[in-house]
């Protein structure tokens, strides 16, 4: 059996950690393994001078002898957990051309790959669910969930721990700052559609305010929270990447300093006495070196997804929630997931502000 590991979207902790465990898994199962250099767009057009695919294996001897055969192959046994990904390249929308699926098709077939994996996030898994219909039903396809913000069905995403660890150690020490110095910071975190990530990174760090991409406040809502942070000595407020974001991007401004000027509106500004700091801090997350955790999560999905290719099952995407629930659901079945869990609600206000919360409670239903 000969597979190929495909990676795309942006980039997040544990896409290494995929690699790494696809490649010792497949191995195991007597799989040639190779990885796309570019993700899709290796499939497509080519990036740069780089080989477009590239053998993959655990064994550094193995992978001395097949270089010097003149095969491109890298060594993945000890990089479990790089930050980074040597299998990826940007973001590349222009896969959704049916031009370029088809290129991908044949690229395929003319290689005689038996199996296609890909990782990414929710991008990734439109392109994967797109190509697998173009595919013969000889060529089994799954798909693995790589992403900071864990927006795909039913499942938590390797990489969501180990940024939510580092964004709530990010906003705690801005908590800390804002207490000995008696500021009021606005903290920008990733979060574009469902704000995930700034919810369980602001909720773990205490933060006193969790501002989601799907607000867009009432005047009385701003003065509510302008007048709460006027007597505040300190506080800390998230603002999620998504919010109010086209609003935002006309002024070239980050979604905490937008905010920051919106309440300015009602009072609450800057002065010698009080600083009012807005921060931007979403990409940041982005190199970050996977927690052992996640490291765990990535081999333990590859174990699953691969073994279950190995039968015969196709089209099929490996989920895990906790150690009691994982399994395998259809491609059909797998989407988009841009709600935050209502359990969570509570934990975005620790200014009681009652127009706040049953604004917020409105909106998420």
């Amino acid at each position: 059996m000969k597979a190929l590991f495909i990676f795309d979207g942006g980039l997040a902790p544990g896409y290494t950690a995929v690699a790494v465990g696809l490649t010792e898994e497949g191995e195991r199962l007597g799989w040639e393994c190779w990885a796309a250099r570019s993700g899709f767009r290796s499939l497509c057009e080519g990036l740069y001078d780089e080989p477009q695919l590239v053998r993959v294996v655990s064994n550094p001897i193995k992978s001395f002898e097949l270089n010097h055969q003149g095969f491109p192959t890298e060594n993945m046994g000890r990089r479990i957990f790089y930050p980074g990904s040597d299998f990826r390249s940007e973001r590349y929308p222009e896969f959704a051309e049916p031009e370029n699926q088809a290129k991908a098709v044949e690229a395929i077939l003319e290689a005689k790959f038996n199996i296609i994996i890909f990782c990414g996030g929710d991008g990734t898994l439109r392109g994967a669910k797109a190509l697998a219909k173009l595919l013969p039903d000889s060529i089994r396809t799954g798909f693995i969930n790589i992403s900071a913000d864990s927006d795909i069905t039913n499942d938590r995403s390797v990489g969501f721990l180990s940024c939510a660890e580092h964004g709530a150690e990010i906003a705690r020490g801005l908590y800390e700052d804002a207490y000995t110095h008696r500021r009021i910071y606005f903290l920008e975190m990733m979060g574009n559609k469902s704000g995930r990530h700034a919810l369980h990174s602001g909720a773990a760090a205490r933060s006193h305010l969790i501002i989601l991409p799907m607000f867009n406040f009432t005047d009385l809502v701003l003065a509510e929270i302008a007048n709460s942070l006027k007597e505040r000595r300190h506080a800390l407020i998230v603002v999620a990447e998504g919010y109010k974001k086209k609003e935002r991007m006309a002024k070239n401004l980050n979604a905490a300093e937008y905010l920051k000027q919106e309440l300015e509106a009602f009072g609450l500004k800057d002065n010698p006495q009080k600083r009012i700091i807005a921060e931007p801090f979403s990409r940041y997350l982005r190199g970050l070196r996977p927690l052992m955790i996640d490291c765990e999560i990535a081999h333990l999905k590859c174990q699953l997804l691969t073994s279950a290719l190995y039968k015969g099952q196709s089209n099929i995407m490996v989920y895990y929630q906790n150690e009691h629930l994982m399994g395998l659901q259809p491609f059909e079945v797998c989407g988009a997931d841009n709600a935050v869990e209502k359990e969570f609600m509570g934990m975005i206000d620790r200014l009681n502000l009652k127009l706040f919360r049953e604004y917020a409670l409105s909106v998420i239903g």
